[in-house]
């Protein structure tokens, strides 16, 4: 678990990104699959507040409502700078 947890370190400034442009980029399909196969990478880690942030702004994604969207989105983008910034990681941005 330790393992794969400093390895999604190391992918998580890509991923970051790649929700970011997605985001800003109002690619809601794009910012859904980013969002699912960054899922995919955390649910074999302990990172219970960034598995949750994520798990949030996947079910918001699932509707068309930009508030709870947007409220989620910016949990998650906060939650993962955290997440890099407790564990030693500079933000890369």
């Amino acid at each position: 678990s330790s393992e794969l947890f400093a390895e999604l370190l190391t992918e998580l400034p890509e991923f970051q990104q790649k929700i970011s442009q997605a985001y800003q980029a109002d690619d809601l399909q794009g910012l859904r699959n980013d969002v699912h196969q960054l899922l995919g990478a955390i649910v074999y880690c302990d990172a219970p507040e960034l598995e949750g942030a994520l798990r949030a702004l996947h079910r918001a994604l699932a509707t068309t409502k930009t508030d709870s969207i947007d409220a989620c989105y910016i949990r998650a983008f906060n939650t993962i700078n955290s997440t890099l910034t407790y564990s030693g990681f500079a933000d890369s941005r």
